[in-house]
């Protein structure tokens, strides 16, 4: 697979020697360039560093570029990046170019103001996989038989290579192995195998190998930014942004959103008066009152491209609500994101809890990114703290649809984060609230004929 890749990547137009990629800010230990004709040299710092160059670095090396549009790469030990290409034009964005080729080992990329400013032409290739940014801080680890991938700010799409993904185009790959994580994941990481389709996220208190696990940062290297907006290395994104921006970016076709309708509130029962008692002493009648459903502690929206003219109030902007600064996302898929409350999770050892369906939105999604609305019935959820498992399941039908049941377990990390097991069906990805209340999930599942059910769900308990 090195091979095949490096044997594509030397068809590509080659970068222009002339293009200066950075400086080298700090260095130590067995770090050297090696220069496009082949010839090796060891590095030091102040180096300038250009297109075409190829970092390597030993057993004890690291090396840190300062790119000439701010932005931040550190190559850490056992490790070979080549900077495939690498033009930043702060006139004219659309010119941008950025490439890496991370053939082995861990390097780390900050995204600077050329790939803010044309992110479509910013990618970082593995062995295996195509990565695309979305205004990121994240850490890649990489060799012929596995590619894994941390975000520790902001969000990546990772891609493995194959029809519709070519090692030699530049931005995200869009196909139905495209995966997206976010920094809020960040209890996990993504891993795509040799063997293996499509990206898995694994949890990090189970894996064997986050790429910070395998080679450490330095103290040299920026701290990870804090909260949603990035200050590092001039980068200005929100987190809201780039899951929006993400997920929008999977959607190429025009979909028909006309024809949806709008989510309709539920209505409280009204009450009725008790009818007159056939008695002459008035009895005491007790009437039940309505309780009101638990107030939400995650909100959701569906992301610009389907949102219409007069349906702003349903976008994934919207759920951000009168208090951006007190929400973050928590998760997404094509069509939803979702919000929840800023702060640390940390779940109980111990209990089962059983979930009813407090809110919820799903649709039959056509060829053409075409939307049915669906209905949804039969809900069940059940969360196992102590085994640190979950189980749960849907029925959603529609008209002139074929019934769909959706089903799925998983595990539930020690942070509330829903993972679906790696042989589901059923894509899931959701938290459990910080008191534990309430959980939410969005779903996805292809069910036949390119046709796939997919929808947003909050429970309550």
């Amino acid at each position: 697979m090195l091979a095949t890749l490096l044997a594509v990547t030397a068809l590509c137009a080659p970068a222009r020697a002339a293009d200066q990629a950075g400086s080298v800010s700090f260095v130590i230990g067995d770090a050297r360039v090696v220069d496009v004709d082949g010839s090796s040299h060891p590095v030091a710092r102040g180096d300038k560093i250009d297109a075409g160059q190829t970092l390597v670095t030993g057993s004890s090396g690291h090396i840190h570029v300062t790119m000439v549009d701010k932005a931040f790469l550190s190559v850490r030990p056992q490790s070979r990046l080549k900077i495939q290409d690498y033009h930043y034009d702060a006139a004219v964005p659309a010119n941008n170019r950025i490439k890496f080729v991370l053939e082995q080992g861990v390097a780390r990329s900050i995204t600077g103001r050329g790939g803010e400013a044309s992110r479509e032409n910013y990618r970082l290739n593995t062995p295996l996989a195509a990565i695309g940014i979305r205004g990121t801080d994240f850490v890649v680890h990489a060799n012929a038989d596995v590619t894994r991938v941390y975000v520790q700010t902001g969000a990546v799409v990772v891609s493995p290579f194959g029809d519709g993904c070519l090692a030699s185009a530049f931005g995200p790959c869009i196909s139905a192995s495209t995966r997206v994580l976010t920094a809020a994941m960040n209890n996990a990481y993504l891993e795509l195998r040799s063997r293996t389709e499509v990206p898995l996220l694994v949890p990090i208190d189970k894996g064997l190998e986050p790429p910070n696990t395998v080679a450490p940062p330095r103290p040299e290297e920026p701290r990870p930014a804090v909260g949603d907006k990035q200050s590092k290395a001039g980068i200005s994104f929100e987190a809201r942004d780039v899951i929006r921006d993400a997920a929008a970016d999977t959607l190429k076709a025009k979909v028909d959103v006309a024809a949806m309708p709008a989510p309709v509130p539920e209505k409280a029962p009204e009450l009725k008066a008790p009818e007159a008692a056939p008695v002459v002493v008035a009895i005491p009648v007790s009437v039940p009152v309505p309780v009101a459903p638990p107030a939400a502690q995650f909100w959701w929206g569906r992301w610009s491209t389907y949102i219409t003219p007069g349906q702003e109030a349903q976008s994934y902007i919207a759920a951000y609500g009168s208090k951006p600064s007190e929400r973050q996302i928590a998760a997404g898929n094509d069509v939803f994101g979702v919000l929840r409350e800023k702060g640390d999770y940390v779940m109980p050892g111990s209990g089962i809890a059983k979930f009813a369906l407090a809110d919820s939105e799903a649709y039959y999604m056509s060829p053409g990114k075409l939307l049915t609305a669906a209905v949804i019935s039969s809900p069940s959820l059940l969360i196992d703290f102590g085994a640190g498992r979950y189980d749960t399941s849907l029925a959603l039908s529609a008209s002139g649809m074929t019934p769909v049941t959706v089903q799925s377990s998983g595990s539930v990390t020690t942070q509330g984060q829903l993972l679906n097991d790696s042989n589901a069906a059923t894509s899931i990805s959701g938290f459990v609230s910080r008191d534990t209340s309430q959980a939410t999930y969005v779903f996805d599942r292809a069910v036949s004929g390119n046709v796939s059910v997919v929808g947003a769900t909050r429970w309550a308990r």
